[in-house]
C-alpha cells in the first residue's frame, strides 16, 4: 500500500492543508516590521508541519516495519515541534483562539495516532 492511501498520512495532509488555509492573507495590511517578524513564524509552523507530513510518509514507506515504526515515533516529536510553533503564533496574536485550538487538537490527534500506529 502506497502511503498516499494510509488513514495516518493522508489526516497528516488534510491537518497540513488547514494549517496552510489558516494563514492564507495574513500580514497583508500590516507595517513592515509586523509583516516579516510575523512572515517568520508562519514559515517555522508551515516548515516543520510539512516536515511532519513528509516523516510519516517515510515511516509508511519502509519496507524494514521496525525501521519505519522508529521513523513513525520519530514523527511523535515532531509533532510537539509543530505544537510549539502554533502556540507561539497563538501567542503573538497572528491565530484566533479558535483557530489555535483546531489546528492544536487535530495535530494533538496526530501525535496520538501515531503512537497507537501498529
Amino acid at each position: 500500500m502506497s502511503f498516499h492511501e494510509h488513514k495516518l498520512w493522508q489526516d497528516a495532509y488534510v491537518t497540513l492543508m488547514d494549517t496552510h488555509e489558516a494563514f492564507e492573507g495574513q500580514f497583508e495590511d500590516d507595517g513592515p516590521a509586523c509583516r516579516q517578524a510575523g512572515k517568520e513564524i508562519v514559515e517555522q509552523v508551515l516548515t516543520s508541519a510539512t516536515s511532519l507530513s513528509a516523516k510519516i510518509a517515510d515511516g509508511l514507506s519502509r519496507l524494514d516495519r521496525r525501521f519505519g515504526r522508529q521513523i513513525l515515533m520519530d514523527a511523535v516529536g515532531m509533532v510537539a515541534v509543530v505544537r510549539t510553533h502554533l502556540a507561539v503564533a497563538w501567542g503573538r496574536g497572528i491565530l484566533t483562539d479558535e483557530t489555535f485550538q483546531k489546528l492544536d487538537g487535530k495535530f494533538d490527534a496526530l501525535g496520538i495516532a501515531l503512537q497507537q500506529n501498529r
